[in-house]
């Protein structure tokens, strides 16, 4: 296949934007969760690894998920200089070794989003087709919107998966603070930030694996890109497993957080996020989990141009 110019749409309303995308002062604030690896690997293998067609397989790294909300004043295009944006996101990431085909070893450890929510357009539209990350619209909250705020995710949901069913504007997931802690000694470093994080979060990995992890300049993701074809429903007119790497630039502050904290997540058929997590029936109405570690960071960071890992069609 041929690949064609892109006929850019800056000046009419464009809403899709170049790589890389970046994101000045933002404030990251991640909550880890226990999750079980057979239910996360029923997960992968439903929607990331059929598109690999058995040149790399993804299968998960640890029992754990990682619940993150950034909070950016300026988000913007280094290539397309139309202007800026304020934007909030927050995503619920699962680590996954990657396996090339014929290679008993796993060839790197990388970050993957089945649930991706953004407050702004151009940030969407450019997130699912540069990419491939699977973002919706969200109205996002964070603890600093007032007094007593949670982190939490408004969208749109469907309580059950039917003809009859009305859309609803709820509250899919929020993180609810259910005991302060002990303030914590700040990170004075980015170093010293990644490793907390890493360590914090992903704790099960081998010592030499979270410090290559805490050093490295970029954090490397994988999302399925995939357009369907407007004449078929069941078939892609591309599809691919494209490599998403996310860059940390700039480090002004963070720390852990000691206080405890409880992700409370909406039961509804559109978002199975209990079952596919944890493997099991969500409880009536919402189920709450245990947040086994949280911390935050001021950063600055960019979305770096992608590359194709195994392209399907």
């Amino acid at each position: 296949m041929t690949a064609a110019p892109y006929i850019s749409w800056i000046g009419h309303g464009a809403a899709n934007m170049a790589a890389p995308a970046t994101f000045t002062g933002a404030t990251m604030t991640l909550f880890g969760i226990e999750t079980s690896t057979a239910a996360v690997q029923n997960l992968v293998d439903t929607l990331l690894n059929p598109a690999a067609g058995g040149s790399v397989r993804y299968v998960p790294a640890l029992p754990a998920a990682i619940i993150s909300f950034s909070d950016s004043p300026k988000c913007t295009s280094q290539v397309d200089a139309i202007g800026w944006i304020p934007g909030r996101e927050t995503m619920i990431l699962v680590p996954l070794w990657e396996y090339i085909a014929g290679h008993l070893l796993p060839n790197r450890l990388v970050f993957w989003a089945p649930y991706v929510f953004i407050d702004y357009t151009i940030g969407l539209v450019t997130g699912r087709e540069v990419w491939g990350w699977p973002k919706v619209l969200a109205r996002i909250g964070v603890a600093t919107d007032a007094p007593g705020a949670d982190f939490s995710c408004q969208t749109t949901i469907f309580p059950v998966l039917a003809p009859t069913t009305r859309a609803e504007d709820a509250v899919l997931y929020r993180i609810v603070q259910t005991q302060p802690g002990a303030a914590a000694p700040p990170w004075t470093s980015a170093a010293e930030a990644a490793l907390g994080m890493i360590e914090g979060l992903l704790g099960g990995l081998a010592e030499d694996v979270l410090r290559a992890l805490a050093f490295q300049p970029k954090i490397e993701c994988v999302v399925l890109k995939q357009f369907r074809t407007s004449d078929d429903q069941n078939t892609c007119c591309y599809q691919a497993i494209v490599n998403s790497p996310i860059a940390l630039t700039g480090f002004a502050g963070g720390g852990p957080l000691f206080d405890r904290f409880t992700l409370e997540i909406t039961t509804c058929q559109s978002h199975a996020i209990v079952s596919d997590l944890l493997g099991t029936a969500p409880q009536p109405g919402s189920t709450s989990l245990p947040v086994i570690f949280a911390a935050w960071a001021k950063v600055d960071y960019a979305a770096l141009p992608g590359t194709a890992v195994v392209v399907a069609t």
